[in-house]
């Protein structure tokens, strides 16, 4: 029964229901006219540790999710058809791009054109349309900055 006294906790802070907002002890976290049947409250650590297993389980939810999406989908392959002069000072880059797997996908391809000594001069990047699992398309990648014809081009996609 409260008197009208406040009744503080060791820090001094007054306490107050988490329903009803009257003041509690510092050991409370219900007034006992919001929990009318006696009932225990949980503890921090109960709600904390509620808190730790759905984030757990969450993020092991979404890896598998990421993983089945992923499924059947690349490796491929990238073979540099052709060079060209581009509009402006550059090269463009046509490549035949592969999906070796079973499902369709996207592929980030990464351009590299290379001087007669192998130094790397430029690099380039670009994402494909979408490739049915088994099939090939062709892309073509512009490297601007690009004076001279390059004597290697190399491809990668993932």
């Amino acid at each position: 029964m409260m008197t009208g006294v406040t009744q503080a906790s060791a820090s001094g802070d007054v306490r107050h229901c988490i329903k009803c907002g009257r003041e509690i002890g510092a050991d409370e976290t219900i007034c006992p006219i919001c929990n009318r049947a006696g009932m225990s409250t949980p503890s921090a650590s109960q709600y904390h540790g509620t808190v730790v297993a759905a984030i757990v389980l969450a993020v092991a939810g979404l890896a598998v999710a990421a993983s089945l999406s992923m499924r059947g989908v690349g490796p491929y392959a990238a073979h540099v058809r052709e060079v060209v002069p581009g509009d402006s000072i550059g090269y463009a880059i046509t490549l035949d791009v592969r999906n070796d797997g079973s499902a369709a996908g996207r592929a980030k391809c990464q351009v590299l054109a290379f001087d007669d000594t192998g130094r790397r001069v430029r690099a380039a990047n670009a994402i494909t349309d979408r490739i049915d699992g088994g099939e090939t398309t062709s892309v073509t990648i512009a490297i601007p900055g690009l004076e001279d014809e390059p004597a290697t081009v190399t491809a990668d996609c993932t």
